[in-house]
């Protein structure tokens, strides 16, 4: 659904009278709450988790010679954070004069040591190895690039405004419905309407779950032998 099906979504399940909002720079107030409580459900349920498969984005730098490169440097418009190293996930780079053949994993380096490895005394170029972040978010690699490397790393989408008519939420279609529920909980407060928001709440809850289940990696369990 897109932002004025959700807003009229919205009004169906309100239970309000008069007619369904046709335009989201409506200047009817009441209809401007609709609109507003559908982006706020929409953001609350985005901003809720970092790990929402929906928002990790890969980003990549076609030639860096920089030390420290900022997410615009990517060509960012969307960006949130960088995802952070784990067991299975680090950055790629590579020399361009050297080709693709040989992108490599970069090893993670905490901020402190990085800073005390880099960027303290005298500190020769050479072929990336390391990467960090900054505490301005800022991606670092180490040591400075001796020549143009390229560079690819995921990072967490951030939130974009729902806005006109035809903007559409970044979460799975499947799961709109929720957005609506969540919104429905605003009004119920709003209004002072407890079964309202008792019914959204229950329906949003599920969804909740099946959402999590969909979205997050869950932990593996390994059987442990009975002998």
């Amino acid at each position: 659904m897109n932002f004025l099906q959700l807003a009229q979504a919205l009004k169906r399940e309100s239970g309000l009278s008069g007619s369904a909002p046709a335009d989201a720079g409506t200047t009817v107030l009441s209809e401007q709450r609709l609109f507003n409580w559908v982006n706020w459900a929409a953001r609350d349920i985005h901003l809720a988790r970092e790990d929402w498969r929906w928002r990790r984005g890969m980003a990549t730098l076609p030639s860096t010679t920089s030390q420290v490169n900022p997410a615009s440097a990517f060509g960012l418009s969307n960006f949130a954070s960088w995802k952070d190293a784990n067991k299975t996930y680090s950055p790629t780079a590579y020399r361009i004069a050297d080709g693709n053949t040989i992108e490599r994993k970069l090893a993670w380096m905490t901020y402190d040591n990085f800073r005390q490895t880099y960027y303290t005394g005298g500190q020769n170029s050479g072929t990336v190895q390391y990467w960090s972040i900054s505490p301005t978010d800022e991606f670092l690699l180490g040591p400075a690039p001796d020549s143009a490397h390229f560079v690819r790393a995921d990072y967490i989408k951030d939130y974009t405004d729902l806005v006109i008519n035809s903007d559409v939420p970044t979460m799975p279609a499947r799961f709109h419905m929720m957005i609506v529920w969540r919104a429905l909980m605003e009004y119920g407060g709003f209004d002072a309407a407890g079964e309202v928001y008792q019914r959204a709440e229950k329906n949003y809850q599920l969804m909740w779950t099946s959402l999590v289940q969909s979205q997050l990696e869950m932990p593996t369990i390994q059987a442990r032998s009975l002998g």
